[in-house]
C-alpha cells in the first residue's frame, strides 16, 4: 500500500475518532446539563417554604414552595392564599381558619410589614392562635424586603398575653421554627358540681419565645377545657369570661398574676374558692412556683368578692382537688 493512501486512512480514522468523541462529549454535557437542571430546579423548589401544623399540633413543618410572584405584596396575597389551602402532605394541616381574613398589608421603610386582619382573629386563643402567628411570620420573614412582620385586629395593634401590644416579631422569635418545645404542665379545672378541682395534664407546644411556662398555664386557664382534647367532659372553665392576664412574672419562688377586673367577677356555679386556687395549685406545679400574688390592675386587693381575703400569698391548696382526704 501506498504512503499516501495509509496516510490517508489513518486521517481519515483521526476524523471519525474525534466525530465519535466529539458526539460522546455533547451527550454527556447534554447528560450533565438536564442533571444540573434537575438540581438547579430542585434548590429552587426548596429555597422557599409555606408552614403548616401537624395533625397533633406539636411541630411547625415548611412544605417546599415555589412561588409565582414577584411584587411584595402580590407576594403576600400568593403566600396566604398558599397558608389557607390544606398542604399536600396529609399529616399536615392549614394553621388558618377559613373565616380569617385579611383586611390590609402595608410595608414600611425599614422592611417592616403590616397586616390587618378582621375579627375573626380574635377566635384564635392561647396555643392555637401563637401556631398560627409562627406560621405567617415564618412564611412571610421569606419574602425579600421583608424582616419582620406586626399584627393587627381591625386597625388595632395585637395584644399579647400581657395584654401590652405584640411589636414587629422575626421569624427567628419562634422557637426552632420547625418544631416545638413541647411542656408537660399540670391544669387544675373546676368538677362538675363546681366545687372541687380536677387535676388535667396537658401537652403544650411552645413556639414563641417570649412566652413563659406560667403564662402558657393561665392562658389555659382562660380558655377553659373547652378545646382541649382527651380530658374529663365533665370539667368546668375556672375563669370568668372577659378576664386577661395583664402580666405573670416570678421572683424569688412567687408567682405575680396580674387580671384585670373581669376576674373579679362571679362565675355562675364555681366556689370562689375553686376559683382562686385553680390558679394558685396549677402554678404551684412549677418547680419554680411556692406561692401566688395576686394583683388587680397592677395593685393588691383585701378582699375577693364575698370577703375573702385576697391580698396575701397563696399555697397550695390539696384539701380542694377532688379525691382528696
Amino acid at each position: 500500500m501506498k504512503e499516501s493512501e495509509i496516510k490517508y486512512k489513518k486521517n481519515k480514522l483521526n476524523i471519525i475518532s474525534l466525530v465519535v468523541f466529539l458526539i460522546i462529549a455533547v451527550l454527556l454535557g447534554g447528560c450533565s446539563s438536564k442533571d444540573e437542571d434537575k438540581d438547579k430546579n430542585k434548590t429552587e423548589e426548596s429555597k422557599y417554604y409555606v408552614y403548616y401544623i401537624d395533625k397533633n399540633e406539636t411541630k411547625i413543618v415548611g412544605e417546599p414552595y415555589k412561588p409565582v410572584s414577584a411584587d411584595k405584596e402580590e407576594l403576600v396575597k400568593e403566600y396566604f392564599k398558599a397558608l389557607s389551602k390544606e398542604p399536600k402532605d396529609i399529616n399536615l394541616k392549614s394553621s388558618k381558619p377559613e373565616e380569617l381574613k385579611v383586611k390590609k398589608v402595608k410595608f414600611n421603610e425599614d422592611n417592616g410589614l403590616s397586616i390587618d386582619f378582621n375579627s375573626a382573629y380574635d377566635d384564635l386563643t392561647g396555643v392555637t392562635e401563637v401556631l398560627f402567628r409562627a406560621c405567617v411570620v415564618k412564611t412571610l420573614c421569606q419574602i425579600d424586603g421583608v424582616d419582620d412582620v406586626e399584627f393587627y385586629v381591625e386597625g388595632q395593634p395585637l395584644a399579647g398575653l400581657n395584654d401590652q401590644p405584640i411589636s414587629f416579631m422575626k421569624a427567628t422569635d419562634f422557637i426552632d421554627g420547625t418544631s416545638a418545645e413541647n411542656v408537660y404542665v399540670t391544669v387544675y379545672f373546676a368538677n362538675e358540681k363546681g366545687n372541687k378541682l380536677v387535676a388535667t395534664n396537658l401537652k403544650i407546644p411552645m413556639y414563641d419565645s417570649n412566652i413563659s411556662v406560667e403564662k402558657l398555664i393561665l392562658a389555659s386557664l382562660i380558655d377553659g377545657p373547652k378545646d382541649i382534647k382527651n380530658i374529663d367532659d365533665k370539667v368546668q372553665k375556672t375563669i370568668p369570661d372577659g378576664t386577661n392576664l395583664i402580666d405573670a412574672s416570678t421572683k424569688d419562688g412567687i408567682c405575680y398574676v396580674n387580671f384585670n377586673e373581669d376576674f373579679l367577677n362571679k362565675l355562675s356555679g364555681i366556689k370562689d374558692e375553686v376559683v382562686i386556687y385553680s390558679v394558685v395549685n396549677s402554678l404551684v406545679e412549677l418547680s419554680t412556683i411556692n406561692k401566688v400574688q395576686f394583683l388587680i390592675n397592677g395593685e393588691t386587693k383585701k378582699s375577693y368578692r364575698e370577703g375573702l381575703t385576697f391580698d396575701g400569698l397563696f399555697e397550695r391548696n390539696l384539701e380542694l382537688i377532688e379525691g382528696s382526704k
